[in-house]
């Protein structure tokens, strides 16, 4: 699952990517997903998370070590890509800090949870909105016995997630993502997993290091035009795909820059549009990006992991938009903002 937090401290300074959860049909597979969405409320764990994204040119790969006490503390520790290697992130309920070593800094985030309670709940039901289970059967994956589910989009009718998911302990071992034509566009693997109890200790905040935490103006609201009408600034609303609801808006500062934060979801795939009217982006050369057009100016996109990036601006507004969505969905989101 990508929350709000790390992609927040992407756009802003950092990078994060975690695993997603799995979907389900309205028949026998309800009581399957609602026991893989709440299983890390009740597992510990830990292992190697590889995500492979196939991107335009080439794979990119990103490999971290997980650590997840439950219920809701987690450590990822990143070793690839190079530019990331001995960065991490501490998730601790709905504060997640992303740890850049080689800055000696830390970006401290708020979010509402995706964890537990009603936004379970919530989660639960845009997955079963969008996604219909073709079918399911019983499987392997790193030595562990496994329920195996396709996903198909209702509104593309088309493949969207294949995930293994341990039968023991719910927790999805591996999933696989498929682009429109049908081929598999990025995939994330728990490997080396191994269920035991999590020292405390592991999640711990390094010493000595500044902390970077923006001001939140407004408190979070799911309702994107009550954040936009207090930006101070022109803010404008993406149209998403059909499926896509917000989940969480927010208006920050960090560092004195006022940035509105606009979180969307399917229950599945997860996108998020930042905006400033003051010239801050992220820094996209670690990622290679390419060149793109959005409303007749430049603008770059990248990719890391299952996470994709796209920046660009109107001549008044600056923008970044992050999610698990491909290029031409992420231009397609851009041009309904800058047309």
């Amino acid at each position: 699952m990508l929350n709000r937090a790390s992609l927040a401290a992407l756009a802003l300074l950092a990078c994060g990517v975690t695993p997603a959860g799995a979907g389900s049909r309205s028949d026998a597979g309800v009581p399957l997903l609602s026991q893989v969405l709440a299983a890390p409320t009740t597992v510990s764990y830990s292992g190697i998370v590889e995500v492979v994204r196939m991107g335009n040119r080439a794979a990119v790969s990103s490999v971290y070590r997980i650590e997840h006490r439950a219920p809701d503390l987690t450590r990822r520790t990143y070793s690839s890509p190079p530019e990331f290697f001995g960065d991490s992130e501490i998730a601790k309920g709905d504060l997640e800090f992303s740890i850049d070593a080689k800055n000696h800094r830390i970006i401290a985030t708020r979010s509402d949870t995706l964890m537990t309670g009603p936004a379970l709940r919530d989660r639960e039901a845009l997955i079963r909105a969008n996604y219909r289970t073709a079918w399911r059967h019983n499987g392997t994956f790193g030595g562990r016995p496994t329920i195996d589910a396709l996903l198909i989009n209702k509104h593309t009718n088309r493949p969207a997630l294949f995930v293994r998911v341990d039968r023991e302990t719910k927790i999805v071992l591996d999933k696989q993502e498929f682009a429109a034509g049908g081929g598999i566009i990025s995939e994330t693997r728990l490997d080396q997993v191994r269920y035991a109890p999590v020292s405390p200790a592991v999640f711990d905040l390094p010493k000595g290091y500044a902390i970077v935490q923006p001001q939140r103006v407004n408190g979070s609201s799911n309702d994107p035009d009550r954040v936009v009408r207090s930006a101070g600034f022109a803010a404008r609303k993406p149209a998403l795909p059909d499926g896509f609801s917000p989940l969480d808006g927010d208006l920050v500062e960090l560092r004195g820059i006022r940035t509105v934060q606009l979180l969307y979801s399917d229950g599945i795939q997860t996108v998020s549009l930042f905006e400033t009217a003051t010239a801050v982006t992220p820094d996209m050369a670690p990622f290679h990006p390419d060149a793109l057009n959005v409303g007749g100016r430049p603008a770059q996109y990248a990719e890391d992991g299952t996470v994709a990036l796209l920046t660009w601006n109107d001549g008044t507004l600056y923008y970044t938009l992050v999610g698990e969505l491909g290029k031409a969905e992420l231009q397609h989101i851009a041009t309904t903002i800058t047309p």
